[in-house]
C-alpha cells in the first residue's frame, strides 16, 4: 500500500467520524457576499478560468476571492498565478501540512465554492475544516458539508454558476 493511498483511506475515516460533527456546528450567519474562496482542481483552470465572471456575477472585487487548487501533477506543470496544492499538503487522517492551505481553510469567507468531484478526498477534507459561513457545491451521495447543494449533470460550471447566483439572490446575499 503506498504513502498515497494511505493518506487517502486515513483522510475517509476522519470524515467519516466527524460527518456528524459538521451537521451540529454553528452556523454563522451572512447578510451580504464580500469574500470568495473557490476551491478547484487545477485542470479545470488551465482550460477555463471562469472567476472573472464569477465575481462579475456576485458583484465582488477582484481581491475578494481567493483561489486554492488541487493538483495531482508536480509543481513545475501548474499554474503560477494560484495557490496549488497536491497530495503533499496533506498528512495522515486529513491534517493539513502546507501553511497557505493551513491560511486558506481558517480564513472566514463569507462563501466557499467547491468545484471538486465527490471522489477528491482531499476537498472534501478543506471544505470540512473550512471556517466559511456559507459552503456550496455540487450534490455529493456521500458526506456532503455544503449549505447550498446543486444537483448538474456533468461539470457545467458555467450552468452551476447561474443556479448559485440565483439560490444567492434569493437568500438576497448579493450586493
Amino acid at each position: 500500500m503506498g504513502i498515497l493511498n494511505l493518506k487517502n483511506k486515513t483522510a475517509y475515516k476522519f470524515i467519516k467520524n466527524n460527518a456528524n460533527k459538521a451537521k451540529n456546528k454553528d452556523k454563522k450567519s451572512v447578510s451580504k457576499i464580500n469574500s470568495v474562496g473557490v476551491l478547484a482542481k487545477a485542470d479545470l483552470f488551465k482550460t477555463y478560468d471562469f472567476t472573472k465572471k464569477l465575481i462579475d456575477e456576485i458583484g465582488l472585487k477582484d481581491h475578494a476571492i481567493e483561489v486554492a487548487l488541487l493538483d495531482d501533477l508536480k509543481p513545475l506543470e501548474t499554474m503560477e498565478i494560484y495557490h496549488v496544492y497536491t497530495d503533499k499538503s496533506f498528512g495522515m487522517y486529513g491534517k493539513i501540512k502546507d501553511s497557505d492551505l493551513k491560511n486558506f481553510v481558517d480564513k472566514e469567507f463569507d462563501l466557499l465554492i467547491n468545484y471538486c468531484d465527490a471522489d477528491n478526498i482531499f476537498a472534501q477534507v478543506i471544505c470540512f475544516k473550512s471556517q466559511a459561513k456559507i459552503k456550496a457545491g455540487f450534490e455529493f451521495e456521500n458526506f456532503n458539508f455544503n449549505d447550498i447543494s446543486i444537483k448538474i449533470a456533468g461539470n457545467k460550471i458555467d450552468t452551476f454558476n447561474n443556479e448559485l447566483i440565483k439560490y444567492l439572490d434569493i437568500l438576497k446575499l448579493l450586493k
